[in-house]
């Protein structure tokens, strides 16, 4: 399962990294030198964490504290981008206007979208419930337990209620919490500082029955309901579509159009991190035509997705962080293919470092020194090169000014569902692909 443990850990440093430094140089709240943290047996949670010497964050959090968050008066000025957080976060050098988030990248990127980017170093590394990711649902039977019929097995709601707490804490509790405020710049075509991509698929026929809230939310339906869709071929590949939360909503499920505002992002952002076919998706039903809606990993169709990386030049330049997968993605093809990606904006790659190369299942098994290294090597690879991408960004986005038309996207296909999904979306070029 790609659990997103360098999202969930290692880009999410660029949060609390990247500043202004002229603005900044007294006033940054993580030190330069930081002594990593002390923990006892990580597997015993009553045990308190501990820091030696003198350390401006305190204590690790593993649960919202009483107090209210710190919150950060940013300086006025700085240039605003769209920031695409797909698999990867950061902390803004300009002024992310917007944030298009997808699978992992929806933890750091709802943190800053709440506020709470200042306080993140203690609320991630201690907190993100990565051991309890791969623990399988309950009520499920052996041979979904074993995930033979693919209707997946591990259940990601102790993601949401973690992260949940953490937003409400911040004041973040609905959507209505994340619209702009009068007088803020913004894209002109949404009303919300975040969106959440989310990929979503029709059954062709309707379900035999309505089937039930309760019967929804249940792994043992789901899985059910799953196979008869799998199994009897209502289950169309072709069609998978990108839907943004809530930006979009009302054009692909128009019975939640109306109510959507007062949905909790921390559960979309579950959906959005589960991945098919090892995380069990999300099940819902047209009202009207009775017909399965299966939701899942907002990275199927595209592993660094954005409501405006269409082929259309958007209002701001979209700037997306990630680390390097493999020595091929340093060269001179791998930038031109990145471009051919984001035409209108940039894909800045972290090179991996001993801190940052963690596989794909090692989150539950991090010491909390480890996650500490790994944060504070995105505060310094984050330092060093985000100021230089986005001056260049900047440059290269008002040259594009007088470009008319479609530019044509290229997306890659790292799978062949993905590939399909791809060929089929407007202004799009699939491309076979290794890595994102």
């Amino acid at each position: 399962m790609r659990c997103r443990v360098r999202s969930a850990f290692a880009a999410i440093a660029f949060f609390a990294a990247v500043r202004n430094h002229s603005f900044y140089a007294e006033r940054m709240s993580v030190p330069d030198s930081l002594p990593l943290p002390v923990a006892t047996d990580r597997h015993s949670p009553n045990v308190p964490l501990r820091y030696p010497g003198t350390d401006d964050h305190g204590k690790l959090w593993e649960k919202p504290p009483p107090h209210p968050p710190e919150t950060e008066r940013l300086p006025e000025g700085r240039p605003p981008f769209i920031a695409v957080l797909g698999s990867s976060g950061f902390k803004e050098i300009g002024d992310p206007i917007r944030l298009d988030l997808a699978s992992g990248g929806t933890i750091p990127g709802l943190a800053l979208a709440a506020g709470i980017n200042r306080e993140w170093r203690r609320i991630a590394n201690a907190g993100v419930p990565s051991h309890k990711i791969l623990r399988p649902a309950d009520g499920l039977r052996w041979y979904e337990r074993k995930n033979l019929d693919l209707a997946g097995m591990y259940d990601m709601s102790a993601v949401e209620t973690w992260l949940a707490d953490w937003l409400k804490w911040a004041g973040v509790e609905t959507f209505r919490d994340l619209r702009y405020r009068p007088g803020d710049i913004k894209p002109p075509t949404v009303e919300h500082r975040a969106g959440i991509c989310v990929s979503i698929w029709r059954t062709k026929q309707p379900y035999p029955a309505r089937c039930t809230k309760e019967e929804l939310r249940d792994p043992a339906f789901i899985h059910k309901a799953f196979r008869w869709a799998f199994f009897g071929r209502q289950f169309p590949f072709k069609q998978f579509e990108q839907m943004w939360v809530p930006d979009t909503v009302g054009r692909h499920l128009p019975w939640l159009a109306d109510e959507i505002d007062d949905h909790s992002p921390a559960y979309w952002a579950k959906v959005s991190m589960s991945q098919w076919p090892a995380a069990i998706p999300t099940l819902l039903q047209d009202p009207r035509t009775r017909q399965l809606i299966i939701l899942g990993d907002g990275g199927h169709i595209d592993n660094q997705p954005s409501l405006f990386n269409d082929g259309h030049r958007p209002p701001f330049p979209l700037l997306n962080p990630r680390l390097q997968q493999n020595r091929r993605q340093r060269g001179i093809r791998q930038i031109h293919r990145d471009a051919r990606r984001m035409p209108f904006g940039a894909v800045l790659r972290f090179k991996v470092t001993p801190e940052t190369k963690m596989s794909s299942l090692q989150g539950h098994s991090l010491t909390w020194q480890e996650r500490d290294a790994m944060w504070r090597r995105g505060v310094e690879q984050g330092r060093e090169f985000l100021p230089a991408a986005l001056t260049d960004l900047l440059r290269t986005f008002e040259d594009s000014g007088s470009r008319n038309g479609h530019t044509p996207v290229e997306v890659p296909g790292l799978h062949l569902f993905q590939l399909i999904a791809a060929r089929r979306r407007q202004h799009t070029a699939g491309r076979w692909g290794i890595r994102s």
